[in-house]
């Protein structure tokens, strides 16, 4: 990004154009998925993630580089929310109760992590090779793998069985369930603010290397091992089920955010963001089950979808702000935006601890 004109405020554009993309697809695409089909949804989402693939590896200057990245948002956006409706509604078909979506969502993330690490250490190694632009171009049949594999899946249908309101009814029912339910309102915050935390790291994670002069070689290794997150997060969902490792692990949090504002070594720094995102990955499969346990089938992805359509419209001027005062003052500073926001999480994550709910589980036929 650096070589073709980028800078540390150019980049925070970038984010908050991206998160514009998926503030305006998520809900549509998440209602969409609920009313026609999830599969198709995800279909659609590798082809938009192909044509950003293509265009990112044909872009020389910084409007077309991001212009791929919005063809990556709608793709994101048609993703979040579909996937894990999938898998519960696939877990209530099989097994008749939603007790074992933490294990298979889990399982998701696990292989996820994997594949992100493999895609960052690879594409470091092809990228020393052949060189950066062409990674894009060698991603490009994975993801017609990937679209394959979508189009052979057998999609659970309960969602469709349900759905019998017009669309615009369904539209507000969907809002309702979400910002009507007393309920879930210490779910959102905390899925909220840890989805904005999580996103600031990884779109960017960068900002803390170079501003510790950390070497370019090592910085394949430092996205294979934040993007491994994924797998040890799904690997730790279980032990967070208990009561005094969840709440450990809120302090544990707490403690890496304060590692980006007060450390000044990469390796350091490092470990930090490897913490958070561990923990917030195992944190958001544990509310995504909370969430989808007061849910009905039929708004079960437009649902996700607001809510994660809540915290783009967070994330957007947050980007914006924190790479502006990241580049007038400096990241570590900065950092100060991510403790606040890391407090409101914890603090709402806690309520969702304490409160005892009643999970909207149909009867198995």
């Amino acid at each position: 990004m650096t070589s073709i004109g980028f800078d540390t405020a150019s980049i925070g554009l970038m984010v908050a154009v991206m998160s514009a993309v998926m503030l305006v697809v998520e809900t549509p695409s998440g209602v969409l998925a609920d009313r026609w089909s999830r599969k198709g949804v995800m279909l659609l989402g590798g082809l938009f993630l192909l044509v950003s693939g293509a265009v990112g590896g044909f872009s020389y200057n910084e409007p077309v580089y991001i212009l791929s990245t919005v063809f990556w948002g709608i793709y994101a956006a048609l993703y979040s929310g579909t996937y894990d409706s999938v898998i519960y509604d696939t877990v209530l078909e099989e097994h008749g109760d939603s007790k074992h979506y933490e294990h298979y969502l889990g399982r998701l993330r696990i292989v996820e992590g994997l594949a992100f690490v493999v895609g960052a250490l690879g594409g470091g190694l092809l990228a020393s090779q052949f060189g950066m632009r062409e990674t894009y171009f060698l991603s490009l049949p994975l993801i017609i793998l990937g679209i394959v594999f979508i189009a052979k899946f057998h999609e659970p249908h309960m969602h469709k069985s349900e759905i019998a309101e017009p669309v615009f009814k369904h539209i507000h029912q969907t809002f309702s369930a979400v910002l009507r339910n007393r309920v879930l309102l210490p779910v959102i915050v905390a899925t909220v603010g840890f989805a904005v935390i999580l996103d600031s790291i990884y779109e960017l994670s960068q900002l803390w290397f170079i501003a510790t002069s950390a070497p370019v070689a090592l910085f394949g290794i430092f996205s294979a091992v934040l993007f491994s997150t994924w797998t040890f997060g799904g690997l730790i969902v279980v032990k967070l089920r208990q009561r005094f490792i969840e709440l450990a692990g809120l302090a544990g949090l707490l403690v890496g955010v304060l590692g980006l504002i007060f450390t000044r070594q990469y390796w350091l720094l490092l470990a930090s963001q490897f913490v958070i995102g561990a923990l917030l990955m195992g944190y958001g499969v544990i509310l995504s089950k909370k969430l989808h346990d007061q849910l009905p089938s039929k708004l079960r992805a437009g649902s996700a979808s607001v809510i994660s359509t809540i915290g783009r419209i967070i994330l957007i001027p947050g980007s914006l702000i924190f790479t502006a005062i990241a580049n007038t003052e400096d990241i570590f500073k900065a950092s100060y935006l991510l403790l606040g926001v890391a407090l409101i999480g914890v603090i709402a994550y806690v309520f969702t601890i304490k409160r005892v709910t009643s999970p909207l589980q149909p009867a198995r036929t």
